[in-house]
């Protein structure tokens, strides 16, 4: 790779790279968002039991978010074309195998397989965006945007697939979305990121810090949104109608992922932050604390808004931290480890000591957060990012 002095500049925030950064994130994110639909196919096709079912998701979830960190700090070294083609590969082989898998043991080879191109892709799309795009938090906003709509016909589809074919149906769905959605990856401009190491170790303490937060905040969301079924029927709602207020609030998400992108970073970073901190609390004690129809279908709608809103700043942040975008990817990783960790942290407290207990930790954790990225700002962080120039391949 040449040096950067007197490369081209990438045009910034150009229409190619954004299509293409939200297709690898897309691809690279799929399966975590359609977990439910591979965990019961697993069970139905398989008979697997649900401990085995969910350790196969799991070995990809962890496989994904370890590639997003293991990838991050070599962004600066590959361009994306290239990348994105071998992750792509790995990627598109390991699911169509897993469609004639029929052992656990073989599944799991291929699901971490999987989580290997994935998690390199995943890595990617959050590079790319903070170490070329002016505004980096419209640009994840976006993303979220794509998710939201997106995940509508995903889980409709998903639902009838994995009802017909049982696991067979739902990974030839996944392997359907990813090659309708490769082609799109390579129009993103071939170019890699800046290698910029000014600052290094002060960088790296604020992006551990970071790190941790993101992974404290998600797993309170990822918890709650495990749990949702159970406290729904503790709030007076059978299944079908948890699922109905679950569909309704992803489409109302739209609002929160349309309104980071519309605000961006205009009024600094920690407004938005405290704002969604506090929201989330509040969602905390509806859901954990009140045995309310109303109450509950308020702050599940709600949770999603906040969730689709807060994930552009906490990336955002983390695209601020340096213009490589290692620290993007890493904070990608962290949304990924927080949602692996979320359902077993709000089971075990559940189980151990109720819902009480469950709203007292997660607002201490949400306060940790909060508490951690103001850190973070306080140290300089606070207003956009800086300009970026890319070298090309």
């Amino acid at each position: 790779m040449g040096d950067i002095s007197g490369s081209a500049v990438a045009p910034r925030d150009s229409t190619s790279l954004v299509i293409g950064a939200t297709a690898a994130q897309i691809i690279g994110g799929l399966v975590p968002q359609m977990s439910p639909f591979v965990i019961a196919g697993l069970i139905d096709g398989l008979s697997l039991s649900e401990r085995d079912a969910g350790l196969v998701a799991s070995v990809e979830m962890l496989s994904l978010a370890a590639t997003a960190i293991l990838v991050a700090p070599f962004l600066s070294r590959f361009s994306f074309r290239p990348l994105s083609l071998f992750a792509i590969v790995i990627t598109l082989a390991a699911q169509s195998s897993s469609i004639f898998a029929d052992e656990w043991n073989s599944l799991v080879l291929l699901r971490a397989l999987a989580g290997l191109g994935e998690g390199t892709l995943y890595a990617m799309s959050l590079g790319i965006v903070a170490s070329h795009c002016l505004n980096p938090e419209r640009i994840f906003g976006y993303f979220q945007l794509v998710w939201a709509i997106g995940s509508v016909a995903l889980f409709s589809a998903g639902g009838e697939i994995t009802e017909a074919f049982a696991h067979r149906g739902i990974f030839t769905l996944l392997v359907g979305m990813s090659l309708a959605l490769a082609p799109l990856v390579f129009l993103a401009p071939n170019v890699r990121a800046v290698n910029a190491k000014t600052g290094a170790a002060a960088v790296s303490f604020l992006g551990i810090l970071l790190f941790g937060a993101i992974v404290l905040y998600v797993a309170v969301s990822a918890g709650l949104f495990a749990f949702s079924g159970p406290i729904g029927e503790r709030a007076g709602l059978n299944t079908s109608m948890v699922g109905y207020i679950l569909t309704a609030s992803t489409m109302i998400g739209l609002v929160g992922a349309g309104a980071a992108t519309a605000l961006n970073v205009r009024f600094g970073r920690v407004l938005p932050i405290t704002g969604f901190c506090l929201g989330y609390i509040l969602v905390v004690l509806m859901l954990c604390l009140w045995h309310d129809p109303v109450a509950y279908s308020a702050a599940v709608i709600g949770s999603a808004v906040l969730y689709y809103f807060s994930l552009p700043y906490l990336f955002g942040l983390a695209a601020a931290l340096d213009q490589t975008g290692r620290w993007a990817a890493v904070a990608g990783s962290a949304n990924l480890f927080g949602f692996a960790v979320g359902p077993v942290f709000a089971g075990a407290v559940i189980g151990a000591s109720g819902y009480v207990s469950l709203a007292v930790i997660s607002c201490a954790m949400i306060a940790a957060a909060w508490l951690l990225a103001i850190y973070i700002i306080s140290r300089g962080f606070n207003g956009r990012s800086f300009s970026k120039r890319l070298p090309t391949a």
